[in-house]
């Protein structure tokens, strides 16, 4: 069927057995229901189909019916027909009206109702407001859980051998600390898989030349910033460990 969707979030390409490299995207119909669209070889469409977050497209879709998990939002995309169809902007007054319009309804209680949902009707995307931003950290991957690690590296078998992306793999979990508006939240660290976050740090690694800079950077814009602004993390789970993770970070001026 033919879909027309409002982009939200684009994880940072992840290598694939079947489709060697795609990115995971993530947004809401026109009537809004989640998507999560998949395979997208966004890096091998051409220029005009290359979507950018916040843009509408159209493409046909049909729902994954074969699917492990059977994720309620999980839908195939015919990668040739997507056609972009306009961004939806902040405007001259940089307000974010519009957006807010469109999204702020679809925000859920907290993540614990996301868990709920996720058992009883295989939700697997939301969008949550954190009611305390308490950390943004930064840990190596030899510290990190196994199944973290193997998310980060994604060094999949492809029937030619190992695919090496062109892309930096990122050696590190960044993750966001944070409390539910939820009596029943006792805190929650989640790793963060935004795009914007992971590109800043691969463009931004050449400018500020120490480790160190690089995290005091980009701790100074993904935390101290995103306190100042009336954020949300866009969540979804991930296809091998049904957990959730912040696949999208959406921050518009507080009011």
């Amino acid at each position: 069927m033919k879909e027309k969707i409002l982009i939200l979030t684009k994880t940072y390409p992840n290598l694939s057995r079947k489709y060697v490299e795609t990115v995971c995207t993530a947004g809401v119909t026109g009537k809004g229901e989640w998507r999560r669209l998949y395979p997208v070889p966004f890096r091998k469409l051409p220029f005009n189909q290359r979507f950018k977050k916040f843009d509408w497209i159209e493409a046909d879709t049909m729902k994954n019916t074969k699917e492990k998990l059977k994720r309620k939002e999980s839908y195939k995309v015919n990668a040739d027909s997507i056609r972009v169809l306009g961004n939806v902007g902040t405007g001259a007054s940089r307000d974010w009206k519009e957006r807010n319009k469109l999204l702020l309804p679809l925000a859920n209680k907290s993540l614990e109702e996301l868990e709920g949902l996720k058992k009883t009707m295989k939700v697997s995307l939301g969008m949550v407001k954190p009611a305390e931003l308490m950390d943004f950290t930064l840990t190596p991957i030899d510290e990190c859980r196994g199944w973290e690690k193997d998310l980060i590296e994604g060094s999949q078998k492809t029937l030619s051998g190992i695919y090496k992306s062109p892309l930096d793999k990122i050696p590190w979990k960044f993750s966001y600390v944070f409390k539910c508006n939820d009596s029943g939240c006792s805190g929650h660290s989640i790793m963060c898989e935004d795009w914007e976050l992971l590109e800043s740090w691969r463009s931004w690694k050449n400018k500020y030349k120490t480790d160190q800079l690089l995290w005091q950077k980009l701790k100074q814009k993904y935390f101290d910033w995103m306190k100042k602004r009336n954020l949300h993390f866009i969540v979804g789970t991930e296809s091998r460990y049904n957990k959730f993770l912040i696949i999208g970070l959406y921050y518009p001026p507080k009011q």
